[in-house]
Protein backbone atom coordinates (compact mmCIF):
# COMPACT_ATOMS: atom_id res chain seq x y z
CA UNK A 1 0.00 0.00 0.00
CA UNK A 2 1.06 3.46 -0.48
CA UNK A 3 0.11 6.47 1.83
CA UNK A 4 -0.87 9.85 1.12
CA UNK A 5 1.29 12.52 2.89
CA UNK A 6 0.92 13.19 6.12
CA UNK A 7 2.83 16.25 6.28
CA UNK A 8 3.18 19.12 3.51
CA UNK A 9 2.37 18.00 0.39
CA UNK A 10 5.14 20.11 -1.43
CA UNK A 11 7.63 16.74 0.13
CA UNK A 12 6.03 14.12 -2.02
CA UNK A 13 7.06 14.78 -5.81
CA UNK A 14 10.78 15.23 -4.91
CA UNK A 15 10.01 12.02 -2.03
CA UNK A 16 8.91 9.49 -4.74
CA UNK A 17 11.26 10.58 -7.64
CA UNK A 18 13.86 9.35 -5.66
CA UNK A 19 11.92 6.55 -4.60
CA UNK A 20 11.38 5.82 -8.41
CA UNK A 21 14.98 6.40 -9.08
CA UNK A 22 16.38 3.79 -6.17
CA UNK A 23 13.69 1.19 -7.14
CA UNK A 24 13.82 1.91 -11.28
CA UNK A 25 17.17 2.55 -11.73
CA UNK A 26 18.02 3.98 -15.35
CA UNK A 27 14.73 4.34 -17.42
CA UNK A 28 13.76 0.67 -18.94
CA UNK A 29 13.10 -0.34 -22.18
CA UNK A 30 9.44 -0.98 -23.07
CA UNK A 31 9.11 -4.96 -23.22
CA UNK A 32 8.46 -6.98 -26.25
CA UNK A 33 6.07 -9.19 -24.22
CA UNK A 34 2.31 -9.67 -24.99
CA UNK A 35 0.30 -8.79 -22.23
CA UNK A 36 -3.17 -10.95 -21.26
CA UNK A 37 -6.01 -9.01 -23.28
CA UNK A 38 -7.73 -6.78 -20.81
CA UNK A 39 -10.92 -5.13 -20.51
CA UNK A 40 -11.60 -2.37 -18.34
CA UNK A 41 -14.71 -3.41 -16.14
CA UNK A 42 -16.42 0.30 -16.14
CA UNK A 43 -19.80 -0.51 -14.65
CA UNK A 44 -18.11 -0.80 -11.18
CA UNK A 45 -15.59 1.52 -11.76
CA UNK A 46 -18.29 4.04 -12.80
CA UNK A 47 -20.70 3.13 -9.91
CA UNK A 48 -17.71 4.19 -7.56
CA UNK A 49 -17.01 7.17 -9.72
CA UNK A 50 -20.70 8.48 -9.17
CA UNK A 51 -21.09 7.52 -5.64
CA UNK A 52 -17.92 9.28 -4.27
CA UNK A 53 -18.69 12.67 -6.37
CA UNK A 54 -22.27 12.63 -4.76
CA UNK A 55 -22.80 10.79 -1.47
CA UNK A 56 -21.15 13.71 0.79
CA UNK A 57 -19.36 11.18 2.27
CA UNK A 58 -16.85 8.38 1.12
CA UNK A 59 -15.22 10.27 -1.75
CA UNK A 60 -12.42 8.49 -2.41
CA UNK A 61 -9.79 5.89 -0.70
CA UNK A 62 -7.21 3.03 -1.44
CA UNK A 63 -6.47 -0.43 -0.12
CA UNK A 64 -10.14 -1.06 -1.89
CA UNK A 65 -10.98 -5.08 -0.95
CA UNK A 66 -13.95 -7.08 -1.45
CA UNK A 67 -16.29 -9.43 0.31
CA UNK A 68 -19.68 -10.62 -0.78
CA UNK A 69 -21.98 -11.72 2.52
CA UNK A 70 -23.73 -14.62 2.55
CA UNK A 71 -27.07 -12.11 2.58
CA UNK A 72 -25.95 -10.63 -0.83
CA UNK A 73 -24.45 -7.09 0.04
CA UNK A 74 -21.24 -6.53 -0.80
CA UNK A 75 -18.84 -5.22 1.66
CA UNK A 76 -15.96 -2.76 0.20
CA UNK A 77 -13.05 -1.79 2.98
CA UNK A 78 -11.01 0.49 1.84
CA UNK A 79 -7.68 1.66 4.00
CA UNK A 80 -6.63 5.65 3.23
CA UNK A 81 -9.81 7.39 2.42
CA UNK A 82 -11.35 10.85 1.92
CA UNK A 83 -14.54 11.85 3.57
CA UNK A 84 -16.28 14.88 2.50
CA UNK A 85 -18.24 16.43 -0.33
CA UNK A 86 -17.31 17.46 -3.67
CA UNK A 87 -18.24 20.01 -5.70
CA UNK A 88 -20.13 20.06 -9.01
CA UNK A 89 -17.04 20.59 -10.66
CA UNK A 90 -15.41 17.20 -8.95
CA UNK A 91 -13.14 18.96 -7.04
CA UNK A 92 -12.98 18.58 -3.11
CA UNK A 93 -12.67 22.20 -2.03
CA UNK A 94 -10.94 22.93 0.78
CA UNK A 95 -11.55 22.43 4.48
CA UNK A 96 -14.81 20.58 3.34
CA UNK A 97 -13.00 16.58 3.12
CA UNK A 98 -11.11 15.28 5.23
CA UNK A 99 -8.91 12.18 5.98
CA UNK A 100 -9.45 8.80 7.60
CA UNK A 101 -7.07 5.77 7.48
CA UNK A 102 -9.57 3.10 7.01
CA UNK A 103 -13.78 3.04 6.16
CA UNK A 104 -16.33 0.69 4.27
CA UNK A 105 -18.16 1.04 1.86
CA UNK A 106 -21.77 -1.27 1.63
CA UNK A 107 -22.91 -2.00 -1.68
CA UNK A 108 -26.54 -3.43 -1.92
CA UNK A 109 -27.52 -3.75 -5.91
CA UNK A 110 -27.19 -0.68 -7.50
CA UNK A 111 -27.11 1.66 -3.94
CA UNK A 112 -23.91 2.24 -1.44
CA UNK A 113 -23.65 3.73 1.98
CA UNK A 114 -20.79 4.48 3.80
CA UNK A 115 -19.93 3.00 6.97
CA UNK A 116 -16.94 5.14 9.42
CA UNK A 117 -16.65 5.94 13.32
CA UNK A 118 -18.57 8.11 15.48
CA UNK A 119 -17.93 12.06 15.45
CA UNK A 120 -15.05 13.31 17.36
CA UNK A 121 -14.84 16.57 19.46
CA UNK A 122 -14.86 18.76 16.49
CA UNK A 123 -17.94 17.06 14.58
CA UNK A 124 -15.58 14.80 12.34
CA UNK A 125 -16.03 11.32 11.85
CA UNK A 126 -13.34 8.58 12.78
CA UNK A 127 -12.62 5.94 11.11
CA UNK A 128 -13.98 2.57 11.05
CA UNK A 129 -11.67 0.66 13.11
CA UNK A 130 -8.86 2.36 15.45
CA UNK A 131 -5.57 0.51 16.56
CA UNK A 132 -4.86 -0.55 20.00
CA UNK A 133 -1.86 0.92 20.32
CA UNK A 134 -2.07 4.39 20.69
CA UNK A 135 -0.14 6.53 17.52
CA UNK A 136 -0.47 3.44 15.42
CA UNK A 137 -3.53 3.15 12.51
CA UNK A 138 -4.72 0.27 10.65
CA UNK A 139 -4.86 -0.34 7.53
CA UNK A 140 -6.77 -3.74 5.80
CA UNK A 141 -5.77 -6.71 4.66
CA UNK A 142 -7.75 -9.71 3.33
CA UNK A 143 -11.15 -11.06 5.35
CA UNK A 144 -13.72 -13.49 5.03
CA UNK A 145 -17.10 -14.12 6.93
CA UNK A 146 -17.36 -17.56 9.16
CA UNK A 147 -21.37 -18.16 9.89
CA UNK A 148 -22.80 -14.50 11.08
CA UNK A 149 -19.26 -12.95 11.67
CA UNK A 150 -16.77 -11.25 9.50
CA UNK A 151 -13.25 -11.62 10.39
CA UNK A 152 -10.72 -8.77 8.94
CA UNK A 153 -7.06 -8.47 8.95
CA UNK A 154 -5.31 -5.16 9.49
CA UNK A 155 -1.81 -4.16 9.58
CA UNK A 156 -0.53 -1.93 12.73
CA UNK A 157 1.07 1.25 11.00
CA UNK A 158 3.11 3.98 12.67
CA UNK A 159 4.67 7.57 11.32
CA UNK A 160 8.11 6.98 11.25
CA UNK A 161 9.42 9.61 8.87
CA UNK A 162 8.56 13.04 6.74
CA UNK A 163 7.10 12.52 2.92
CA UNK A 164 4.70 9.75 1.14
CA UNK A 165 6.72 6.97 2.40
CA UNK A 166 7.71 7.89 6.32
CA UNK A 167 5.65 4.80 7.97
CA UNK A 168 6.33 1.38 8.98
CA UNK A 169 4.55 -1.48 9.85
CA UNK A 170 4.33 -2.94 13.36
CA UNK A 171 2.51 -6.25 12.92
CA UNK A 172 -0.99 -6.98 12.72
CA UNK A 173 -4.74 -7.05 14.33
CA UNK A 174 -7.82 -8.98 13.63
CA UNK A 175 -11.25 -7.73 13.75
CA UNK A 176 -14.44 -9.37 14.77
CA UNK A 177 -17.58 -7.92 12.84
CA UNK A 178 -20.82 -9.15 13.34
CA UNK A 179 -23.11 -9.70 10.44
CA UNK A 180 -26.06 -8.29 11.58
CA UNK A 181 -24.75 -5.24 12.78
CA UNK A 182 -21.82 -5.05 10.22
CA UNK A 183 -22.63 -1.22 10.05
CA UNK A 184 -22.43 -0.38 13.66
CA UNK A 185 -18.70 -0.17 14.57
CA UNK A 186 -18.80 -0.08 18.30
CA UNK A 187 -20.18 -3.96 17.89
CA UNK A 188 -17.01 -4.96 16.47
CA UNK A 189 -13.90 -6.88 18.83
CA UNK A 190 -10.32 -7.50 18.38
CA UNK A 191 -9.29 -11.51 18.13
CA UNK A 192 -6.57 -12.38 19.87
CA UNK A 193 -3.93 -14.08 17.20
CA UNK A 194 -0.43 -14.84 17.58
CA UNK A 195 1.72 -11.94 17.16
CA UNK A 196 4.30 -12.16 14.47
CA UNK A 197 7.79 -13.76 15.14
CA UNK A 198 11.23 -11.47 15.31
CA UNK A 199 9.38 -8.42 13.74
CA UNK A 200 11.56 -5.56 14.29
CA UNK A 201 9.36 -2.67 13.36
CA UNK A 202 10.65 -0.70 9.95
CA UNK A 203 13.38 -3.65 9.29
CA UNK A 204 12.02 -6.83 9.13
CA UNK A 205 8.57 -8.51 9.98
CA UNK A 206 5.87 -10.76 8.51
CA UNK A 207 2.31 -9.55 7.97
CA UNK A 208 -0.27 -12.12 8.35
CA UNK A 209 -3.39 -12.03 6.62
CA UNK A 210 -2.38 -10.21 3.76
CA UNK A 211 -4.85 -12.82 1.81
CA UNK A 212 -7.28 -15.97 2.93
CA UNK A 213 -8.42 -18.58 1.11
CA UNK A 214 -9.77 -21.59 2.43
CA UNK A 215 -10.43 -25.52 1.23
CA UNK A 216 -12.95 -27.98 2.62
CA UNK A 217 -11.09 -28.44 6.25
CA UNK A 218 -8.54 -25.48 6.32
CA UNK A 219 -8.28 -21.56 6.13
CA UNK A 220 -5.03 -20.80 4.45
CA UNK A 221 -3.39 -17.35 5.88
CA UNK A 222 -0.62 -16.02 4.04
CA UNK A 223 2.14 -13.31 5.30
CA UNK A 224 4.06 -11.22 3.73
CA UNK A 225 7.80 -10.91 4.86
CA UNK A 226 9.15 -7.45 4.83
CA UNK A 227 13.15 -7.27 5.05
CA UNK A 228 15.40 -4.53 4.21
CA UNK A 229 18.78 -5.69 4.16
CA UNK A 230 21.12 -2.59 3.12
CA UNK A 231 19.41 -0.89 0.27
CA UNK A 232 17.50 -3.11 -0.82
CA UNK A 233 14.07 -4.69 0.02
CA UNK A 234 12.97 -8.28 0.03
CA UNK A 235 9.30 -9.10 0.07
CA UNK A 236 8.80 -12.99 1.06
CA UNK A 237 5.81 -14.51 1.12
CA UNK A 238 4.82 -17.02 4.40
CA UNK A 239 1.78 -19.29 4.77
CA UNK A 240 -0.04 -20.04 7.87
CA UNK A 241 -3.45 -22.09 8.20
CA UNK A 242 -6.14 -23.10 10.86
CA UNK A 243 -9.02 -25.04 11.11
CA UNK A 244 -11.41 -23.70 8.61
CA UNK A 245 -12.41 -20.79 9.81
CA UNK A 246 -11.23 -20.84 14.21
CA UNK A 247 -8.38 -18.30 13.36
CA UNK A 248 -8.46 -18.41 18.00
CA UNK A 249 -7.14 -21.97 17.23
CA UNK A 250 -3.09 -22.98 17.01
CA UNK A 251 -1.66 -22.17 14.38
CA UNK A 252 0.64 -24.21 12.28
CA UNK A 253 2.97 -23.09 9.56
CA UNK A 254 4.75 -23.97 6.54
CA UNK A 255 7.94 -25.07 6.63
CA UNK A 256 8.47 -26.53 3.28
CA UNK A 257 7.84 -29.70 3.92
CA UNK A 258 5.61 -29.84 6.25
CA UNK A 259 3.38 -27.86 8.99
CA UNK A 260 4.95 -26.13 12.43
CA UNK A 261 3.08 -25.03 15.68
CA UNK A 262 6.33 -22.52 15.72
CA UNK A 263 6.22 -19.53 13.85
CA UNK A 264 9.99 -19.59 13.59
CA UNK A 265 9.64 -22.26 11.52
CA UNK A 266 7.56 -20.98 8.70
CA UNK A 267 9.80 -20.50 5.52
CA UNK A 268 10.14 -18.33 2.79
CA UNK A 269 8.25 -19.46 -0.28
CA UNK A 270 8.93 -17.05 -2.57
CA UNK A 271 10.28 -13.18 -2.81
CA UNK A 272 8.25 -10.90 -4.71
CA UNK A 273 5.04 -10.45 -3.48
CA UNK A 274 3.63 -6.58 -2.45
CA UNK A 275 2.28 -5.53 1.14
CA UNK A 276 -1.19 -5.99 -1.10
CA UNK A 277 -1.86 -9.57 -2.55
CA UNK A 278 -4.84 -12.00 -3.13
CA UNK A 279 -5.04 -15.53 -3.27
CA UNK A 280 -8.20 -17.56 -5.15
CA UNK A 281 -9.31 -20.51 -6.59
CA UNK A 282 -10.01 -20.10 -9.65
CA UNK A 283 -10.15 -22.22 -12.62
CA UNK A 284 -9.33 -24.99 -10.56
CA UNK A 285 -6.27 -23.68 -9.28
CA UNK A 286 -4.82 -21.19 -6.73
CA UNK A 287 -4.20 -17.88 -8.43
CA UNK A 288 -1.70 -15.50 -6.26
CA UNK A 289 -2.18 -11.88 -8.28
CA UNK A 290 -0.01 -9.23 -6.78
CA UNK A 291 1.86 -6.40 -8.06
CA UNK A 292 5.69 -6.91 -9.15
CA UNK A 293 8.21 -5.21 -7.29
CA UNK A 294 10.44 -4.90 -10.79
CA UNK A 295 9.59 -0.96 -11.61
CA UNK A 296 8.61 0.37 -8.20
CA UNK A 297 5.72 2.54 -8.59
CA UNK A 298 5.21 1.39 -12.21
CA UNK A 299 4.69 -2.59 -11.30
CA UNK A 300 3.25 -4.71 -13.58
CA UNK A 301 0.02 -6.92 -11.98
CA UNK A 302 1.52 -10.47 -12.46
CA UNK A 303 -0.30 -13.93 -11.59
CA UNK A 304 1.37 -17.02 -9.73
CA UNK A 305 -0.21 -20.55 -10.12
CA UNK A 306 -0.29 -23.34 -8.12
CA UNK A 307 -2.35 -26.41 -7.55
CA UNK A 308 -2.34 -26.30 -3.45
CA UNK A 309 -1.98 -23.90 -1.12
CA UNK A 310 1.61 -24.47 -0.36
CA UNK A 311 2.52 -24.82 -3.90
CA UNK A 312 4.06 -20.90 -4.66
CA UNK A 313 7.47 -20.67 -5.82
CA UNK A 314 8.04 -17.65 -7.84
CA UNK A 315 7.46 -20.48 -11.09
CA UNK A 316 4.37 -19.88 -12.75
CA UNK A 317 4.76 -16.65 -13.21
CA UNK A 318 2.82 -14.55 -15.56
CA UNK A 319 2.81 -10.79 -16.42
CA UNK A 320 -0.80 -9.77 -17.05
CA UNK A 321 -0.70 -5.61 -17.52
CA UNK A 322 0.06 -2.73 -17.03
CA UNK A 323 -2.48 -0.65 -15.81
CA UNK A 324 -3.82 2.40 -18.02
CA UNK A 325 -3.15 5.02 -15.83
CA UNK A 326 0.69 4.36 -15.80
CA UNK A 327 1.23 3.83 -18.82
CA UNK A 328 -0.35 6.54 -19.97
CA UNK A 329 1.12 8.96 -17.46
CA UNK A 330 3.79 7.91 -15.19
CA UNK A 331 2.67 10.91 -12.62
CA UNK A 332 -0.01 8.19 -11.76
CA UNK A 333 0.84 5.03 -10.67
CA UNK A 334 -1.29 2.03 -9.64
CA UNK A 335 -1.30 -0.59 -6.52
CA UNK A 336 -3.33 -3.04 -4.59
CA UNK A 337 -3.93 -5.75 -7.30
CA UNK A 338 -6.52 -8.38 -6.07
CA UNK A 339 -8.85 -10.58 -7.50
CA UNK A 340 -12.93 -10.04 -6.90
CA UNK A 341 -13.92 -13.05 -5.93
CA UNK A 342 -17.95 -12.72 -6.55
CA UNK A 343 -17.64 -11.18 -9.85
CA UNK A 344 -14.83 -14.23 -11.34
CA UNK A 345 -16.04 -17.07 -13.14
CA UNK A 346 -13.46 -19.98 -14.28
CA UNK A 347 -10.85 -18.54 -15.35
CA UNK A 348 -12.37 -14.89 -16.39
CA UNK A 349 -11.59 -12.40 -13.35
CA UNK A 350 -12.07 -9.25 -12.44
CA UNK A 351 -9.41 -7.32 -10.58
CA UNK A 352 -9.38 -3.98 -8.55
CA UNK A 353 -6.83 -2.15 -8.05
CA UNK A 354 -6.05 1.71 -6.29
CA UNK A 355 -4.67 4.79 -8.28
CA UNK A 356 -2.80 7.63 -6.62
CA UNK A 357 -0.43 10.51 -7.90
CA UNK A 358 2.74 11.70 -7.58
CA UNK A 359 1.71 14.85 -9.17
CA UNK A 360 2.02 18.10 -5.96
CA UNK A 361 1.16 21.76 -6.68
CA UNK A 362 4.29 23.07 -4.85
CA UNK A 363 2.36 25.60 -3.85
CA UNK A 364 -1.06 23.74 -2.54
CA UNK A 365 -1.85 20.48 -2.90
CA UNK A 366 -1.76 16.53 -4.06
CA UNK A 367 -3.58 16.25 -7.37
CA UNK A 368 -5.06 13.10 -5.34
CA UNK A 369 -7.00 15.16 -3.23
CA UNK A 370 -7.98 18.35 -5.81
CA UNK A 371 -9.04 15.76 -8.44
CA UNK A 372 -11.63 13.66 -6.20
CA UNK A 373 -11.68 10.96 -9.40
CA UNK A 374 -7.73 10.26 -9.24
CA UNK A 375 -8.05 8.57 -5.96
CA UNK A 376 -10.54 6.17 -6.26
CA UNK A 377 -10.63 1.93 -7.04
CA UNK A 378 -10.87 1.09 -11.07
CA UNK A 379 -11.42 -2.26 -11.94
CA UNK A 380 -10.64 -4.41 -14.65
CA UNK A 381 -11.66 -8.00 -16.03
CA UNK A 382 -9.49 -10.63 -18.27
CA UNK A 383 -9.21 -14.08 -18.83
CA UNK A 384 -6.57 -15.87 -16.96
CA UNK A 385 -4.15 -18.24 -19.62
CA UNK A 386 -4.51 -22.27 -18.87
CA UNK A 387 -0.97 -22.18 -18.29
CA UNK A 388 2.23 -19.92 -17.09
CA UNK A 389 2.95 -17.30 -19.77
CA UNK A 390 6.50 -16.03 -18.40
CA UNK A 391 6.51 -12.60 -19.48
CA UNK A 392 9.35 -9.52 -18.78
CA UNK A 393 8.37 -6.43 -16.88
CA UNK A 394 5.93 -3.99 -19.45
CA UNK A 395 7.73 -0.61 -18.76
CA UNK A 396 5.79 2.55 -18.96
CA UNK A 397 5.48 4.29 -22.27
CA UNK A 398 6.36 7.93 -20.70
CA UNK A 399 9.38 8.78 -18.83
CA UNK A 400 9.04 10.04 -15.28
CA UNK A 401 7.68 13.34 -14.50
CA UNK A 402 9.92 15.94 -14.22
CA UNK A 403 8.24 18.64 -12.53
CA UNK A 404 4.64 20.71 -10.51
CA UNK A 405 1.45 19.76 -11.72
CA UNK A 406 -0.68 22.86 -11.21
CA UNK A 407 -3.85 23.41 -9.49
CA UNK A 408 -6.48 24.91 -11.14
CA UNK A 409 -7.90 27.51 -10.23
CA UNK A 410 -4.67 28.99 -9.11
CA UNK A 411 -6.67 31.28 -6.98
CA UNK A 412 -6.60 28.89 -4.14
CA UNK A 413 -2.84 28.41 -3.81
CA UNK A 414 -1.88 31.29 -1.85
CA UNK A 415 2.06 31.27 -1.01
CA UNK A 416 1.80 29.86 2.62
CA UNK A 417 5.44 31.29 3.70
CA UNK A 418 3.59 34.59 4.51
CA UNK A 419 0.66 35.49 6.44
CA UNK A 420 -2.61 35.64 4.66
CA UNK A 421 -5.22 38.63 4.51
CA UNK A 422 -7.87 38.86 7.41
CA UNK A 423 -10.76 39.00 6.90
CA UNK A 424 -13.02 42.40 7.31
CA UNK A 425 -15.86 43.77 8.42
CA UNK A 426 -16.57 40.87 10.66
CA UNK A 427 -20.10 41.60 12.52
CA UNK A 428 -22.19 39.21 15.11
CA UNK A 429 -25.94 39.66 15.24
CA UNK A 430 -28.80 37.89 17.35
CA UNK A 431 -31.64 36.78 15.34
CA UNK A 432 -34.70 35.39 17.30
CA UNK A 433 -34.94 31.71 17.92
CA UNK A 434 -31.68 32.34 19.90
CA UNK A 435 -29.19 32.39 16.52
CA UNK A 436 -26.26 34.49 16.31
CA UNK A 437 -25.47 35.03 12.84
CA UNK A 438 -21.64 36.21 11.93
CA UNK A 439 -21.05 37.99 8.59
CA UNK A 440 -17.65 39.41 6.61
CA UNK A 441 -16.04 40.71 4.26
CA UNK A 442 -13.49 38.14 2.30
CA UNK A 443 -9.90 39.32 1.79
CA UNK A 444 -8.54 39.60 -1.87
CA UNK A 445 -6.92 38.56 -3.66
CA UNK A 446 -7.40 34.86 -3.33
CA UNK A 447 -9.88 32.09 -3.13
CA UNK A 448 -10.29 31.83 0.95
CA UNK A 449 -11.60 29.09 3.83
CA UNK A 450 -12.34 30.22 7.23
CA UNK A 451 -12.00 28.97 10.68
CA UNK A 452 -13.28 30.22 13.83
CA UNK A 453 -13.52 30.10 17.43
CA UNK A 454 -16.29 31.38 20.25
CA UNK A 455 -17.37 31.02 23.41
CA UNK A 456 -19.71 31.44 25.83
CA UNK A 457 -19.34 34.57 27.48
CA UNK A 458 -21.55 35.12 30.25
CA UNK A 459 -20.84 31.15 31.47
CA UNK A 460 -17.40 31.63 31.57
CA UNK A 461 -16.63 28.89 28.69
CA UNK A 462 -13.50 28.34 27.19
CA UNK A 463 -12.83 29.31 23.40
CA UNK A 464 -13.97 26.29 21.34
CA UNK A 465 -12.90 25.58 18.14
CA UNK A 466 -15.39 25.78 15.05
CA UNK A 467 -15.71 23.46 12.19
CA UNK A 468 -14.22 24.89 8.85
CA UNK A 469 -16.67 27.79 6.90
CA UNK A 470 -17.62 26.40 4.03
CA UNK A 471 -15.06 27.96 0.90
CA UNK A 472 -16.14 31.56 0.03
CA UNK A 473 -18.74 31.61 2.23
CA UNK A 474 -19.00 35.00 4.17
CA UNK A 475 -21.41 34.61 6.62
CA UNK A 476 -22.19 31.35 9.70
CA UNK A 477 -25.25 31.25 11.78
CA UNK A 478 -24.98 29.29 15.15
CA UNK A 479 -28.39 27.65 16.57
CA UNK A 480 -29.70 26.34 19.42
CA UNK A 481 -28.25 29.14 22.02
CA UNK A 482 -28.56 29.81 25.58
CA UNK A 483 -31.27 32.71 25.36
CA UNK A 484 -29.81 36.06 27.23
CA UNK A 485 -26.34 34.39 27.17
CA UNK A 486 -23.62 36.64 25.11
CA UNK A 487 -21.59 35.11 22.91
CA UNK A 488 -17.75 35.60 21.85
CA UNK A 489 -16.38 35.01 18.08
CA UNK A 490 -12.91 35.68 16.58
CA UNK A 491 -12.20 34.12 12.54
CA UNK A 492 -9.20 33.76 10.33
CA UNK A 493 -9.06 33.22 7.00
CA UNK A 494 -7.11 30.22 5.35
CA UNK A 495 -5.93 29.40 2.13
CA UNK A 496 -5.57 25.42 1.30
CA UNK A 497 -1.92 25.73 0.76
CA UNK A 498 -1.66 26.53 5.10
CA UNK A 499 -1.47 30.44 4.44
CA UNK A 500 -3.29 31.85 7.29
CA UNK A 501 -4.47 35.07 8.45
CA UNK A 502 -3.73 37.05 11.96
CA UNK A 503 -7.34 36.41 14.39
CA UNK A 504 -10.06 39.04 13.67
CA UNK A 505 -11.11 41.33 16.80
CA UNK A 506 -13.56 39.31 18.61
CA UNK A 507 -17.50 40.53 18.67
CA UNK A 508 -20.00 39.67 20.65
CA UNK A 509 -23.76 39.18 20.62
CA UNK A 510 -26.72 38.61 23.18
CA UNK A 511 -28.79 35.44 22.28
CA UNK A 512 -32.83 35.60 22.53
CA UNK A 513 -35.45 34.08 22.23
CA UNK A 514 -38.72 36.06 20.84
CA UNK A 515 -42.03 36.67 22.84
CA UNK A 516 -44.79 35.36 21.01
CA UNK A 517 -48.07 37.24 20.26
CA UNK A 518 -51.42 37.33 19.47
CA UNK A 519 -52.43 35.34 22.15
CA UNK A 520 -56.16 33.91 22.09
CA UNK A 521 -58.70 31.99 24.37
CA UNK A 522 -61.76 30.40 23.59
CA UNK A 523 -63.94 27.94 25.72
CA UNK A 524 -64.90 24.94 23.91
CA UNK A 525 -67.11 23.76 26.52
CA UNK A 526 -67.80 23.67 29.74
CA UNK A 527 -64.10 21.58 30.47
CA UNK A 528 -62.09 22.92 27.70
CA UNK A 529 -60.35 25.57 26.50
CA UNK A 530 -59.00 26.81 23.01
CA UNK A 531 -55.54 28.54 22.96
CA UNK A 532 -53.76 29.96 19.76
CA UNK A 533 -50.76 32.78 19.23
CA UNK A 534 -48.22 33.33 16.94
CA UNK A 535 -44.44 32.92 16.51
CA UNK A 536 -42.47 32.58 13.21
CA UNK A 537 -39.06 31.95 15.11
CA UNK A 538 -37.31 29.35 14.19
CA UNK A 539 -35.99 26.26 16.54
CA UNK A 540 -38.56 26.44 19.05
CA UNK A 541 -41.23 24.87 21.31
CA UNK A 542 -44.08 26.68 23.51
CA UNK A 543 -45.31 26.61 26.99
CA UNK A 544 -48.64 27.55 27.88
CA UNK A 545 -49.22 29.01 31.63
CA UNK A 546 -52.37 28.81 32.85
CA UNK A 547 -54.20 30.68 36.37
CA UNK A 548 -57.24 29.78 37.73
CA UNK A 549 -59.15 33.58 38.15
CA UNK A 550 -61.46 32.06 40.83
CA UNK A 551 -58.87 30.18 43.10
CA UNK A 552 -55.72 31.69 42.07
CA UNK A 553 -54.21 28.15 41.14
CA UNK A 554 -51.67 28.01 38.44
CA UNK A 555 -50.98 25.10 35.81
CA UNK A 556 -48.87 24.76 32.66
CA UNK A 557 -48.64 22.62 29.93
CA UNK A 558 -46.22 21.66 27.15
CA UNK A 559 -44.43 21.62 25.30
CA UNK A 560 -46.20 21.79 21.87
CA UNK A 561 -44.89 22.16 18.51
CA UNK A 562 -47.94 24.06 16.70
CA UNK A 563 -49.10 27.11 18.31
CA UNK A 564 -52.54 25.83 19.27
CA UNK A 565 -53.14 24.34 22.44
CA UNK A 566 -56.82 22.36 23.83
CA UNK A 567 -56.37 22.60 27.82
CA UNK A 568 -58.66 20.65 29.77
CA UNK A 569 -60.00 19.77 32.71
CA UNK A 570 -61.52 23.33 33.59
CA UNK A 571 -63.97 23.65 36.41
CA UNK A 572 -67.23 25.06 35.37
CA UNK A 573 -67.94 28.60 35.35
CA UNK A 574 -64.37 29.09 36.27
CA UNK A 575 -62.02 31.91 34.34
CA UNK A 576 -58.73 30.86 33.14
CA UNK A 577 -56.10 33.31 31.74
CA UNK A 578 -53.56 32.28 29.62
CA UNK A 579 -49.81 33.41 28.75
CA UNK A 580 -47.25 31.89 26.67
CA UNK A 581 -43.53 31.33 26.27
CA UNK A 582 -40.96 30.51 23.48
CA UNK A 583 -38.56 27.42 24.89
CA UNK A 584 -35.80 25.89 23.69
CA UNK A 585 -33.53 23.36 25.60
CA UNK A 586 -31.96 26.15 27.26
CA UNK A 587 -33.98 28.71 28.47
CA UNK A 588 -37.42 30.14 27.51
CA UNK A 589 -38.97 33.65 26.51
CA UNK A 590 -40.51 36.20 28.64
CA UNK A 591 -44.30 35.57 29.21
CA UNK A 592 -46.55 36.88 26.42
CA UNK A 593 -49.52 39.11 27.24
CA UNK A 594 -52.79 37.65 28.99
CA UNK A 595 -55.68 36.15 27.18
CA UNK A 596 -58.80 35.36 29.15
CA UNK A 597 -60.98 32.28 28.86
CA UNK A 598 -64.22 33.34 29.84
CA UNK A 599 -66.51 31.22 32.60
CA UNK A 600 -68.78 28.51 30.96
Amino acid sequence: MVHRPLTSPRRLAGLLFAVLLLLVGPWATPSAHAAIPVTPYTSLTNQFQNYGNTSGQWSGGDGSESLKLSDGRVLWFFSDTYYGTVDTSGHRRPFQSYFLHNSMVVQNGSSMSTVVGPANANGQRTQLVNAAASGEWLWGADQMQVGGTVYKFYQRIQQAGSGGFGFQVNGVELVAMPVASITDPTTYTKVSIPSPYDCVPGTHCTLWGTALVSDANYTYIYGTEYEKVGGTLNKWLHLARVPKGNFSATWNYWTGGGWSTSASASTRMMNGVAEAFSVTYVGGRYVLLTQGLTGGLAGNMEAYFSSTPTGFTGGNKTVLYMTPETTTDWGNWTYGYRIVPYLTSGNTIVVSYNVNSQYVDSACAEQSNWQANVYRPRFAQMTLPTSAQGGAYIAPTKPPIGGDWTMSPAAYCTDNTVAAPAPKNLTFTAQAGARLKATWTAPTPGAWSYVGHWRDATAGGAWSDLVWFTPDATEWTATGLVPNHTYELQIYSSAWSGAKSAWTSVVSATAYLSTPTGVQASRFDSGTCRVTWNDSQPDVYWQVYEHDVATGGDRNFGPFSSKVAAVGLLTPSHAYQYRIAAINAYGSSSLSTTATCAAF
